[in-house]
């Protein structure tokens, strides 16, 4: 079967494109399409054989991925506001310096994906996979990142503010020197996770599994840790200035001034 692709320009005329009905796809091509048009708006069907894409530094503002398979594509500096990339494989797709503003990700698949300094303010990637994925330096604003599993991802540097990360999963995740000040974390895993110089301003930890954390320098002010598992963790330097620890486990925890709590 062929794969049709409807491309939605801004003079509103409708192309279409039917490719042979046997279309020939070696492994000499490495499954690459270029797509050369310079004024997209939206992506109204993608069928089959689009992994491997080259969509760099395009306008596709409101496409339509939904249950796309975008593996390995590169959709680097590209404007990708209000996308929706809902249930699309994007795993080792490099979405790099690209602007997601408000794109809908939700359980979309960016595994090994690659967002260093992208901007995905006020983006929905609820329920999406994103283990060992790069977002260092990228903005997450009023991001929706529930239920997310980022297991050993990389969020260094990254601007988290009043996020929601509340029931994800970030075990072994770099989120050193990020911002999620006034950012929802309660009943997340963040096992082992690295937050030494994190903001964590008047962010909402409660219930959260923090065992064996990485909080050393953090500032915890205003935090609510209540009723978290800090055991083994490290708060070595953090500031503790009104964090509420109401009910939290800090068997083993190093402490601020670096005595160990027994």
């Amino acid at each position: 079967m062929g794969c049709s692709i409807f491309l939605c320009c801004e003079s509103k005329q409708k192309v279409g494109f039917e490719p042979p009905a046997e279309p020939s796809i070696s492994p000499q091509t490495a499954n690459m399409v270029s797509l050369a048009a310079t004024n997209i708006v939206c992506i109204l069907a993608l069928q089959r054989f689009m992994t491997y894409l080259n969509l760099s530094n395009q306008k596709l503002r409101g496409a339509n991925f939904n249950s796309a398979s975008l593996a390995g594509s590169n959709l680097k500096g590209s404007d990708l506001r209000e996308v929706d990339f809902s249930n699309a494989n994007l795993c080792n797709a490099d979405l790099s310096n690209s602007r997601l503003n408000k794109a809908k990700m939700v359980r979309a698949n960016l595994s090994r994906a690659d967002l260093v300094r992208s901007n995905l303010t006020g983006a929905d990637l609820s329920s999406a996979v994103l283990k060992d994925a790069d977002f260092s330096e990228a903005m997450l604003i009023d991001c929706d990142l529930f239920r997310v599993d980022a297991r050993g991802a990389y969020f260094p540097n990254v601007n988290m503010l009043n996020a929601n990360l509340s029931d994800a999963d970030f075990s072994g995740a770099d989120l050193s020197y990020s911002n999620l000040s006034d950012s929802d974390l309660s009943f997340a895993r963040l096992v082992r996770a690295d937050l030494s110089g994190a903001g964590l301003l008047d962010t909402k930890i409660s219930d959260a599994d923090l065992v064996g954390a990485n909080l050393r320098g953090a500032d915890l002010t205003r935090a609510n840790l209540s009723y978290a598992n800090l055991q083994n963790a490290n708060l070595r330097g953090a500031v503790l200035k009104r964090t509420n620890f109401t009910g939290a486990l800090l068997q083993g925890a190093i402490m601020p001034d670096g005595t160990l709590h027994s």
